[in-house]
């Protein structure tokens, strides 16, 4: 019998116009399965559905849109692992890989060939699909688009076989690193303390620290010290005053009397963000309180010995603390995983979202790949998630990222420097000032305390150098500070 491969490629366009299976491909040895031009699945042989564990009647229908995170056995996590490369419906023959969820049993990768057809006026009929068995994912694409989700999958694969959870992606000595301490963490119920700059995903480490460990069946409660005030920290922590931690208090958490969060004998893990941010009054009881069942996790974006050394932290809790501390590198030093990262949370982006993009143009990717990244891995996921919502494309172009990404800032950045006439230092340091300040005064639509935030300086810096530099200095108008 021939092979499946030379039946499928010997297929003439007129075949499938419209599409007839004939019993030769319903009898072929491996899964075939036929994609209408929106991608639909609207056949699949006999091979296919002993593959899956599902008749054709439950499939058929389906769109196999771009993949997402997850990895359920539903109809749409299905019909995802069969969703082909974009160059497939420009006419080319493409092969991706994809992880297939039979019904029952555990995944197996595969490997899809795609085959175009196109009738005489050129317009694509449909796609015709061969699934083959492989050991791994391949190391390269025949699709520049897919590789990342290949990459990305790989990735996945090591993860979950090694640590049980995926949600921390990423490769590399330190990350690996990362991982084994996470794993420590989640075995033990010490308190861990969580360093990294902001966005660095402190508390998404946390989270995996709870749900991998003994504690996951009862409740994470976050705390910020950063945005509630001191006697609401003292209130729901200790039960305030001078009570002791057994004793019962009005909590906002019910609106009734409620015991102080770290009395509770449920089992429960307590996450303080910015914990040396913590009164030190407070840092003293709750360096106390550890004694208590309920488990601290902490995370800050300060330097403990630092704080240590400066009495923002008190000796007592900075001991109880540092028996394990996870350190968080910034993006900017993580540069040659941001490929796998950006793909991660666009496939995030993907299951969200009804819009499903594939992937990155090379020219987006080497543009994420030159910014700083100051924001870190909480700006990555805006800027994709802004880039996935533009265009019609089926991957992200470079006119999707936001200006800033691609190098500018509307007007607040200076032209290249091939492009500067040679003037005195101060004379373009001041006018590169001017064009920064007014572009940040725009975005936020003449609000000067927002409009310091965005600079990273204080508002009075900001009035002095509006003043000093000549600039309309108009306060838009609070209508709360209307009279009424």
């Amino acid at each position: 019998m021939a092979s499946t491969e030379s039946i499928v490629g010997s297929i003439p366009p007129s075949r499938v116009a419209p599409f007839e299976p004939d019993e030769l491909l319903q009898q072929a040895r491996e899964p075939i399965f036929w994609l209408d031009p929106t991608l639909k699945l609207i056949w699949v042989n006999r091979a296919w559905e002993n593959l899956m564990g599902r008749p054709a009647e439950s499939v058929v229908g389906l769109t196999c849109q771009a993949p997402g995170l997850t990895d359920s056995r539903d109809q749409a996590g299905l019909a995802a692992r069969f969703h082909p490369p974009p160059e497939s419906s420009s006419g080319q023959r493409t092969r991706t890989s994809s992880l297939i969820f039979p019904l029952s049993g555990e995944p197996i990768c595969h490997c899809v060939d795609f085959w175009p057809f196109r009738d005489e006026r050129d317009s694509l009929i449909g796609l015709l699909g061969l699934v083959r068995a492989a050991d791994r994912p391949p190391s390269a694409a025949d699709s520049q688009a897919n590789q990342l989700h290949l990459d990305l999958l790989e990735i996945r694969r090591q993860l979950q076989g090694r640590y049980g959870f995926d949600s921390l992606v990423g490769f590399g000595p330190s990350h690996r690193r990362l991982l084994d301490q996470v794993r420590l963490a989640a075995a033990s119920t010490t308190p861990v303390l969580i360093v990294g700059e902001p966005g660095t995903g402190k508390r998404q480490v946390a989270r995996t620290i709870h749900h991998n460990g003994p504690r996951r069946h009862q409740p994470l409660v976050p705390f910020d010290c950063d945005a509630l005030p001191a006697e609401i920290l003292e209130r729901e922590l200790f039960g305030g005053g001078e009570s002791t931690v057994a004793e019962a208090q009005t909590s906002p958490r019910t609106g009734s009397q409620a015991t102080p969060r770290l009395s509770l004998c449920d089992g429960s893990t307590v996450l303080i963000c910015e914990i040396l941010l913590l009164p030190r009054d407070l840092q003293v009881r709750l360096s106390a309180s550890l004694e208590l069942p309920v488990r601290l996790l902490a995370t800050t974006a300060l330097d403990p010995e630092a704080a240590l050394e400066s009495e923002q932290l008190r000796p007592e809790l900075y001991f109880v603390l540092t028996t394990l501390v996870i350190r968080l590198q910034p993006l900017r030093e993580r540069r040659d995983e941001l490929p796998a990262l950006a793909q991660h949370l666009l496939e995030r982006a993907n299951q969200r979202t009804g819009k499903r993009k594939t992937g990155f143009s090379p020219e987006a990717l080497s543009a994420l790949l030159e910014y700083n990244w100051p924001g870190n891995l909480r700006e990555l996921a805006r800027v994709i998630d802004h880039a996935h919502s533009q265009g019609a494309a089926p991957w992200v172009a470079t006119d999707d990222l936001p200006a800033s990404i691609r190098g500018h800032l509307g007007g607040g950045y200076p032209p290249s420097i091939q492009q500067i006439a040679i003037k005195p230092l101060d004379e373009l340091l001041t006018e590169v000032e001017r064009r920064l300040i007014e572009t940040a005064l725009r975005q936020a639509h003449g609000n000067k305390s927002r409009a310091a935030e965005l600079l990273g300086i204080s508002r009075p810096r900001l009035y002095r150098r509006i003043k000093e530099l000549d600039l309309p200095d108009d306060e838009p108008v609070d209508a709360a500070s209307l009279p009424h």
